[in-house]
């Protein structure tokens, strides 16, 4: 893979986000239509909430009504009616006023005559209204009437009316009606205790406003908005979006009771609840958007971490790769961790393979390989820099022998106490190698006469006794010993002069005849010295 697309290839923190991205998308688009859902269902929640708010105030408005209308029936059933005694009776209805907080009581005949008002002292002249649209309702249906705001024709005041019919006095037809303040209905929106913002009115039957929870003083009696109007004909309930008198936009919430013929009207204003629906729709795309901030920081953070680890590898690789040590370490990351114990593992592996590839298994010396390759740098670098070297071309006498006699196990056990006394007399910058069996090869650095002292000192080790599994073994060396330049200038002739002044060393001990370990030694030895190529 070239360095550019490498480059160019996603970094293992960028794929991280990319899934919590694939996670976090579909959770996202769920989230979106589940905020349109809540926002619908909230909505309609709204509306049913505050359609049974309405529904209960309109419920209210009757059962005011109806109260009034059980008073007046109790009222009816005095015996005062039948004794037409109206004194008696002015007396009662204005007890009946101060018990249930009327304006006043209105007896009257057929004809519109009234008979008694409590607004009146008793014996007053009191007025005739033979039109009256409540009295010609009862006359004609004999039921009770529940009047539309009206001014009053005695009080002068804007006030609403509940009438009965009676046939008490001398069985004559006659009509009992209270009269209502306004601000009776206001006290019940207030007591409501809606949200400040919402706006409830109270509609008598042709639509004007008996009471309002803002304005009343300067909308009382006024029409409602003709968009509401509107709504309010057409059906008995309905949430719809209208304007205030005000011209103000509205989700306006009406209902109509069944009993009296009013509506109550709850008024919303658009933009406030526009803007709590806003502001809870707003709460849930940030927790959303938060929600997938905050896992994109730990996809980025766990990145890292890895990207980290994964970047902590490139070292202990590259020590791999140039054959070098490599530390055990800590990444943070476990999969990293077990990639940086197996580099651990695959270098002392590769060192131990290269190690059994240059080294004799037994001895622990360099292998005939290795030996050549050492020999190769160290001609070359003895060329460029026109300095001498030495190889020493050793040969156990008597090894085989032992071996025979002894068995192998002994047999490799001298020639592993042989390898220990010849790398105890070389210097670092010796080589010492075991060509196969019991041949042995020496680089050293120097011409002739420090590879003399170096012969010299290792045919006088070699040939001291060797102590094995309780037995004593004596095996002297021969050594050939051959240098550069004057032996020859490649390896292979430097090799080859070594190996020849070896077997001439060893001729001369055994034309020597038999004779002391340390004389043989010597001998060998003097052959050595005296058969250098």
């Amino acid at each position: 893979m070239s360095r550019t697309t490498m480059k160019n290839a996603p970094s293992i923190r960028w794929r991280l986000m990319g899934l919590v991205f694939a996670c976090v998308l579909p959770a996202s688009l769920l989230a979106v239509l589940l905020i349109y859902h809540d926002y619908q269902l909230s909505y309609k929640t709204f509306i049913d909430s505050a359609m049974a708010t309405a529904r209960a105030n309109a419920t209210e408005v009757d059962k005011e009504f109806a109260l009034i209308e059980s008073s007046l029936v109790a009222f009816s059933t005095s015996p005062d009616f039948d004794q037409k005694n109206l004194q008696r009776l002015d007396a009662q209805a204005r007890k009946l006023v101060a018990r249930e907080h009327i304006l006043n009581v209105v007896l009257e005949d057929a004809t519109g005559q009234q008979l008694l008002n409590t607004y009146r002292p008793y014996g007053d002249a009191l007025p005739q209204e033979a039109d009256s649209p409540s009295l010609g309702f009862m006359r004609a249906n004999d039921t009770t009437f529940i009047s539309s705001i009206f001014s009053g024709p005695v009080t002068g005041r804007r006030m609403v009316a509940v009438g009965i019919p009676c046939k008490t006095i001398a069985g004559k037809w006659v009509a009992l009606t209270a009269t209502l303040s306004l601000e009776r209905f206001s006290d019940m929106l207030q007591d409501q205790h809606y949200p400040k913002h919402w706006i409830s009115s109270i509609l008598d039957r042709g639509g004007r406003i008996v009471a309002r929870s803002a304005d009343i003083d300067r909308l009382v009696g006024v029409q409602a908005a003709p968009s509401v109007l509107e709504q309010i004909r057409k059906s008995r309930e309905g949430a719809f979006e209208a304007q205030t008198l005000d011209g103000k936009p509205i989700l306006a919430v009406t209902t109509r009771a069944p009993r009296s013929g009013w509506t109550v009207a709850i008024g919303i204003p658009l933009d406030q609840l526009k803007a709590d629906m806003r502001r809870k729709v707003w709460s849930l795309i940030l927790v959303t958007i938060a929600l997938m901030g905050l896992g994109l920081s730990f996809a980025w953070k766990i990145g890292t971490t890895i990207r980290r680890a994964m970047h902590g590898l490139i070292a202990p690789a590259m020590a791999l790769g140039a054959n070098q040590a490599v530390k055990p370490a800590s990444y943070g990351v476990r999969e990293a961790d077990e990639v940086g114990e197996a580099l651990v593992k695959a270098a002392t592996m590769l060192q131990n393979a290269q190690h059994l590839a240059t080294h004799d298994v037994l001895t622990g010396l360099a292998n005939r390989a290795m030996f050549n390759a050492f020999l190769e740098r160290q001609l070359a670098a003895a060329q460029r820099g026109q300095a001498q070297l030495s190889v020493l071309y050793l040969d156990l006498d008597k090894f085989k022998p032992i071996n025979d006699t002894h068995g192998h196990a002994v047999g490799d056990k001298l020639l592993i106490e042989a390898s220990a006394r010849l790398t105890s007399q070389l210097r670092k910058s010796d080589l010492a190698a075991r060509l196969g069996g019991d041949e042995f090869a020496v680089v050293v650095a120097g011409g002739a006469a420090e590879s003399a002292i170096v012969a010299d000192k290792l045919g006088r080790l070699l040939e001291q006794p060797y102590h094995i599994d309780g037995i004593e073994l004596c095996s002297a060396a021969s050594i050939g010993i051959a240098s550069y330049p004057q032996s020859g200038t490649t390896i292979e002739s430097v090799l080859a002069a070594a190996d020849m002044a070896m077997y001439q060393a060893k001729a001369a001990r055994k034309s020597a005849g038999s004779r002391s370990v340390a004389a043989e030694a010597t001998s060998s030895l003097d052959a050595g010295r005296t058969s250098k190529v």
